[in-house]
């Protein structure tokens, strides 16, 4: 069963983006400051403050063979 006095996930991005684009009902009272902070609330939600962002190759893998190649110069 749906509860319908609580809000959706589909109609709490629409408010955010509403309220960031100040259009809807929201247009006229909206600050500038009220449209950063649900800009900042989509973001949040995908994803995009994170510590680490990660690539799309995998890890990076350093080895440490100089030392190696040199002496096999010598030889």
């Amino acid at each position: 069963m749906i509860d319908l006095s609580v809000a959706s996930e589909e109609e709490i991005l629409e408010f955010w983006s509403d309220v960031m684009r100040c259009r809807g009902y929201h247009a006229e009272n909206t600050k500038l400051s009220d449209s950063v902070k649900a800009a900042e609330n989509l973001a949040k939600y995908y994803g995009m403050f994170g510590d680490k962002k990660e690539s799309a190759c995998g890890d990076v893998i350093i080895i440490d063979n100089i030392a190696e190649a040199e002496s096999d110069a010598k030889s």
